[in-house]
């Protein structure tokens, strides 16, 4: 079994799974609320599905996580100090290592769930080392290249980069520290255009413009680059949240089918439900 197999098995309900390793999250009392100066990803599933979509984000992170972060990167690793103290002796040392990351804050876990209030959605909190648009691209991307689905309640994924207020002031001021480093890093004479689509999404919120909101964030990508909603090269997202505004540059949108998991899956359904025909059909010649 591959190391990703076994980190993945503690969703399969495995009674040996509560000796796995430590997972990297925790969860989040009622009251945290979904605020600035944030990042992780938003999660839709169904109706009543929420807490087993949590659970299943957490699982499906986590493996990911350790797939692209070592080990020494990350905000969870072990106490240096108390664990070197036990290094001449094996047991020693694993109990000293379980000991340091026991002492370490609950808010050191590189995953939270923040609660949102609404039906269908879950927002999962990253902490450094996370970066949400790479870690939600590598999952889509490996089970777009597999087309081995690791899922049963997650629907869609929609990393955020950081978070603002709704107000025009502050929402600039994101605009401008998301989109720079992908917009604005090339060299004068080596600047290419670049195709992009603007793709808001706006939820218990009746106060902000859907339009003016489009125009607000044009004007920081400037008129260099290129508005092109059929192929584009990169694709903006704003989440309007109640009184929070999200945003994100994502690529590779049309391909990872709008970064829906369920839509990575369905031409897969729809082949597999085609070779059942022929199947039947050559069944039904032979008799």
């Amino acid at each position: 079994m591959s190391s990703f197999q076994k980190r993945y098995s503690r969703s399969s309900g495995n009674s040996k799974s509560k000796k796995s390793k430590k997972p990297y999250y925790r969860k989040q009392s009622n009251f945290a609320a979904f605020k600035p100066g944030i990042s992780g990803v938003f999660v839709s599933c169904a109706k009543n599905k929420e807490d087993l979509c949590i659970r299943e984000c957490y699982d499906l992170f986590d493996a990911y996580a350790d797939l692209i972060y070592k080990p020494d990167d990350s905000i969870d690793v072990v106490d240096e100090d108390e664990a070197n103290k036990k290094i001449g002796d094996d047991i020693e040392s694993t109990i000293a290592k379980e000991l340091a990351q026991m002492k370490r804050p609950h808010t050191s876990r590189r995953f939270a769930s923040i609660q949102t209030g609404t039906d269908c959605v879950v927002f999962i909190k990253t902490n450094h080392p996370v970066v949400p648009v790479q870690l939600v691209h590598y999952i889509l991307t490996d089970l777009n290249n597999t087309k081995q689905k690791k899922t049963r309640f997650c629907k869609r994924l929609v990393p955020i980069t950081q978070t603002c207020y709704t107000n025009i002031n502050d929402i600039k001021k994101l605009a401008e520290e998301v989109l720079h480093p992908h917009f604005y890093t090339q060299e004068e004479d080596q600047k290419q255009r670049i195709k992009y689509a603007i793709i808001p999404n706006i939820r218990n919120n009746n106060k902000v413009n859907r339009m003016e909101l489009i125009q607000q964030i044009a004007s920081a990508v400037g008129d260099y680059h290129i508005v092109n909603l059929d192929k584009p090269d990169l694709v903006i997202i704003v989440e309007i949240f109640k009184n929070i505004c999200g945003m994100s540059v994502l690529s590779d949108y049309k391909t990872l089918k709008k970064y829906n998991v369920e839509s990575i899956f369905e031409d897969q359904n729809k082949d597999q439900n085609k070779d059942q025909n022929k199947e039947q059909s050559k069944e039904k010649n032979s008799d």
